[in-house]
C-alpha cells in the first residue's frame, strides 16, 4: 500500500508539471533557422515575424542563416533539432520536398510540425535594364536570335523550375547560373552577370524604381497590385508558367502541444499586424490559416511543383 502511495504520489507531479512546463514557456532565446543567406526573401520575412514574436513573447528570437542546397541543410538541422520548442524554422518547405531534392532525406510531411503560416505569394520574372528587352516578347524574340547569350540567374528551387517551365514553353535556351540565396541573384542581375531571374516582387520594386530592372511579368493567374502595369504570364500567353511560394513557421515533430498552443495564437497574433500586412503587400499576401489548412496548401504546392517539372521536363538533381 505504501508503494501505490508513492507512485501516486509521483504520477500526480508529474501530471502537475505539463501545466507549469507550459506556463512558463518560453523563459529562454528561442533560435529561428532559415535555410536560406541573408537579404533574400525568406531571410526578411523570417526577420520580421521573429522580432514581432520577441515583442509578444518576452524573450529573444535570434535568426540562425543555414544555407545550402536549396534550402534542404536548414530545414535538415531543424528536422533534427530537439523538440523543445526553442528550434523553430522560417521555411519554405516545398524546398526540402521530393518536387526539388533527389531522394530528400527528411518527408517535410512527417519531419516538422506546423507553428503558423505567414505568406505566400508569386515570383516574377525581371530582366536587366541593360537587355535589349522590355516585355517578355521582345525577351523571347532576343532569346531566338542569340541562343545561349543569355544567362538566367536562379537560387535553386522555385526560381530555377519557373525558368524551365517558361523556357521549355517559349522554345528557347537560357544558361542557368546558381547562387547561393535569392540575394546575390538579384545583385548578379544588377551587376548584368545574368540577363534575368525569377524573384519575389519586393525585391523587384525598388530596383524597378531605379531603372535598374525591367520586371517582364507576374508567373501567375493574376497582376499584382503593387506593379499593376506588369502584366501576368496567364495574359501572355503562358498560364503554365506559374510559380508561387508557401512561407510558415515550423518546429520539429515531437513539440509538445502545449508549445504549439502557445506559438500559434502568437503568430497569427504577428500576421495580422499592421506591419507584416505592409510588408507581404508589396509581395504577396499574408497567409492566416489552420494549421491543418497550412499543411494542405503545403501539399498542393508540392504536387504543383512535381507537375511543373514534367512540364519541363526536368527531374530533382
Amino acid at each position: 500500500m505504501k508503494r501505490l502511495c508513492i507512485i501516486a504520489v509521483t504520477l500526480a507531479g508529474l501530471v502537475a508539471a505539463v501545466p507549469s512546463l507550459a506556463q512558463g514557456y518560453p523563459n529562454r532565446a528561442i533560435r529561428m533557422i532559415v535555410p536560406f543567406p541573408p537579404g533574400g526573401i525568406v531571410d526578411i520575412n523570417g526577420r520580421a515575424v521573429s522580432k514581432l514574436m520577441e515583442d509578444r513573447l518576452g524573450v529573444p528570437v535570434v535568426i540562425e542563416n543555414r544555407a545550402g542546397a536549396g534550402g534542404l541543410v536548414g530545414s535538415v538541422a531543424l528536422a533534427n533539432a530537439t523538440p523543445d520548442g526553442y528550434t523553430l524554422g522560417a521555411l519554405v518547405p516545398s524546398t526540402a520536398s521530393r518536387a526539388f531534392q533527389k531522394n530528400p532525406p527528411i518527408d517535410i510531411f512527417t519531419a516538422f510540425t506546423p507553428i503558423g503560416s505567414i505568406y505566400i505569394g508569386p515570383l516574377a520574372f525581371s530582366t536587366n535594364a541593360q537587355t535589349p528587352a522590355k516585355t517578355l516578347k521582345e525577351f523571347i524574340d532576343y532569346a531566338k536570335a542569340n541562343p545561349g547569350k543569355l544567362n538566367f540567374g536562379t537560387s535553386s528551387g522555385p526560381p530555377a523550375m519557373a525558368a524551365a517551365v517558361l523556357a521549355n514553353l517559349a522554345g528557347i535556351k537560357l544558361e542557368t547560373i546558381e547562387y547561393k540565396g535569392a540575394a546575390p541573384a538579384m545583385t548578379a542581375l544588377i551587376a548584368n552577370e545574368v540577363q534575368a531571374n525569377f524573384g519575389a516582387i519586393s525585391q523587384f520594386t525598388p530596383l524597378m524604381e531605379s531603372g535598374r530592372v525591367v520586371p517582364l511579368a507576374v508567373a501567375g493567374d493574376q497582376r499584382m497590385p503593387v506593379i499593376p502595369n506588369v502584366p501576368s504570364m496567364a495574359e501572355l500567353g503562358f498560364p503554365g508558367v506559374k510559380a508561387y511560394t508557401v512561407h510558415a513557421i515550423m518546429a520539429p515533430t515531437g513539440v509538445p502541444s502545449a508549445v504549439v498552443a502557445r506559438l500559434s495564437p502568437v503568430i497569427k497574433d504577428v500576421v495580422a499586424s499592421p506591419e507584416l500586412e505592409k510588408l507581404f503587400r508589396t509581395s504577396g499576401k499574408t497567409l492566416n490559416v489552420s494549421n491543418d489548412e497550412l499543411m494542405r496548401l503545403i501539399r498542393e504546392e508540392v504536387e504543383f511543383w512535381l507537375k511543373a517539372g514534367q512540364i519541363a521536363g526536368i527531374n530533382p538533381s
